[in-house]
């Protein structure tokens, strides 16, 4: 047996409004759309038509009349009746990408507030054309009928009126709330939309797009509509997808992560902060944009994944990564401004996102002993590179490292360390022949100036007063050459010192379970202390070697060059530090002072 479907048309009116849009509010979207495109299409044929859409609301009725391009009776009979149909095809003379809106399911979103639809339509096709009247009810139930002249309802010129009769306390066919979803939905299309209520006529449409303002005017829509007030201002241009726009750069971190685009298709919003036109990794960026060739969804609330899409986003991640590239060299104060509220973010999102990682290794600028260099520019370096972990370790060895040409990188600010790994794992077999590796004091010390035997014999007092005045726990005191020759000492701390003092209570615990199972202590236990270099080059540090100065006298100075080391690569000072510090500067009073 051969059947047809039955539809009921209010299950699908109830499945439209809870799934395939979001919410009766769209109605207004479809009616002005339906309209936009009959006028695109009658001025396919008759450039001259008018582009002119009015929306009338009174106490029982709204309706919506367009200079559109109008229906016949067929049309009427076919097109309004089966739902997922389009009369937007070859039949009115264009192709079906001129237009966005498909009058089929569009119409049926009018059932959300109004349980009947009355459309009055007159071809403009045909010389002389009837009006057809096509009413159609929620029950699925339908009548289509031709019009003579005189007839109530008859059109004195092509186009079309579509008549809703509001349900009861119909909240969204209220004038106020009409005419905030015109300027929502319909701002920027070509149109002369009037809507007429209580004796007051507004207009509406033809607002400039914020992309055609002057920066000044896009500020301060920015401010209006997005609440921020944005770094920089970005153009956006993409011919092959149509679409012109703008990237607002946000001036902190947003709360919300990406999609969180505006988009316009041919005019019409397709979403207001649910779009995503640009990569994940362009956050701090808002954009707004228009485009004529992107595809929107059957709900037209969002924009189709397709490979024009992904072109689109592609092309405006390359305009925000030359705007990045170009603010560094430009304005680094302003791009500085920029890493500022947005740094550790970006980090943050390179090490998820690869092409994140490739613009951060362009744009991100790291401190070195050579000034601020992207991973790029670190990697054309072409001898020794080390990194820090911590910023304080990076200025405590900074003088020393440059002196040895070595390329000390401070990675200790937030991302910053696994950042530079992941992309130097990244790499090809250029970066991996870098010669890059955590700092390691020792390999720093090994580049030191050996003292000759009879230099060690000569200071060997002083070191032996050195590992009393500072007991060998707190660091090791070695005697070495080195530049700079203005600097008498340098602490080399243990490069990863601050995890192993996080961990150093559990260890404590677990070396006394070795004793007890091996009779060894933890085997694992092989932290390295770190380092006082005394540099012999120093006049203070060669006099002091020299000097029969009391041991007293002596042990406080040793002790006031340990603080100066410590105090020159900010690390803290304990209270035995701070003793010391004050016990040098009693000295130095003193002798001042008789």
């Amino acid at each position: 047996m051969d059947a047809t479907f039955r539809v009921d048309l209010r299950g699908m009116v109830e499945l439209l409004s809870r799934h395939l849009y979001s919410g009766p509010r769209v109605y207004v979207r479809e009616l002005v759309q339906n309209a936009h495109d009959a006028i695109l299409a009658r001025r396919a044929l008759d450039p001259s038509a008018p582009a002119r859409v009015d929306i009338r609301i009174t106490d029982d009725r709204l309706t919506c009349t367009d200079s559109g391009i109008g229906l016949t009776f067929n049309q009427a009979a076919t097109f309004l009746a089966t739902i997922g149909s389009s009369s937007k095809r070859d039949e009115l003379g264009m192709a079906r990408g001129d237009f966005l809106g498909q009058f089929g399911i569009g119409l049926l979103s009018c059932f959300m507030v109004s349980d009947t639809i009355t459309v009055h339509s007159r071809s403009a096709t045909t010389p002389n054309a009837p009006t057809v009247e096509w009413t159609g009810r929620v029950d699925g139930s339908y009548a289509v009928r031709t019009l003579g002249p005189g007839d109530e309802g008859a059109l004195p010129s092509p186009g079309t009126r579509v008549s809703l009769a509001p349900r009861p306390h119909e909240e969204w066919t209220r004038p106020a709330t009409v005419r905030a979803l015109v300027d929502e939905f319909a701002e920027l299309l070509p149109l002369d939309l009037r809507v007429e209520a209580g004796g007051e006529t507004t207009l509406h449409c033809r607002t400039t797009p914020v992309w055609e303002l002057s920066h000044h005017e896009r500020v301060l829509w920015c401010e209006q509509h997005l609440s921020f007030t944005p770094l920089d201002v970005i153009d956006l241009d993409v011919p092959v997808a149509g679409l012109k726009g703008v990237a607002f750069v946000a001036d902190s971190v947003q709360t919300a992560g990406r999609p969180h685009d505006t988009a316009h298709v041919k005019g019409m919003l397709i979403s207001r902060g649910g779009a995503r036109l640009a990569p994940m990794w362009c956050y701090f960026t808002r954009v707004v944009a228009g485009a004529e060739h992107l595809r929107p969804t059957a709900s037209r609330e969002q924009l189709v994944e397709d490979d024009l899409m992904d072109l689109v986003r592609d092309q405006v991640g390359s305009t925000v990564l030359d705007w990045l590239a170009r603010l560094s060299r430009v304005a680094p104060g302003r791009f500085r401004a920029f890493l500022a509220s947005h740094a550790s973010a970006l980090l943050q999102v390179a090490l998820e996102d690869a092409s994140t990682l490739e613009v951060v290794a362009r744009t991100y600028l790291f401190d070195t002993t050579a000034g601020g260099m992207t991973l790029e520019d670190i990697a054309s370096w072409g001898s020794t590179v080390r990194w820090t972990r911590t910023s304080d370790q990076f200025r405590a060895l900074a003088e020393v490292a440059r002196a040895q040409r070595i390329l000390l990188v401070d990675a200790g600010h937030v991302n910053e360390e696994p950042v530079l790994q992941a992309w130097w794992r990244a790499g090809g077999q250029d970066r991996h022949s870098l010669d890059l590796a955590l700092v390691d004091p020792e390999e720093i010390l090994a580049t030191f100036g050996q003292c000759t035997p009879a230099e060690l014999a000569e200071a060997s007092d002083l070191l032996f007063l050195a590992e009393e005045a500072i007991p060998p726990q707190e660091c090791r005191i070695v005697l070495r050459r080195f530049e700079p020759g203005t600097m008498p000492a340098v602490h080399m701390p243990d490069p990863d010192l601050a995890s192993r003092l996080a961990d150093r209570s559990s260890r404590a615990a677990a070396s006394g379970v070795w004793e007890d199972v091996l009779g060894v202590s933890d085997p694992f236990a092989r932290d390295r202390s770190p380092v006082l270099v005394l540099n012999l080059n120093s006049a203070v540090v060669a006099r002091l070697v020299r000097s029969e100065a009391p041991a007293q006298t002596r042990t406080t100075v040793l002790r006031g060059l340990y603080v100066q080391a410590l105090l020159a690569g900010r690390q803290p000072l304990g209270a035995k530090e701070r003793v010391w510090a004050a016990q040098v500067m009693g000295t130095l009073l003193d002798s001042a002072l008789s």
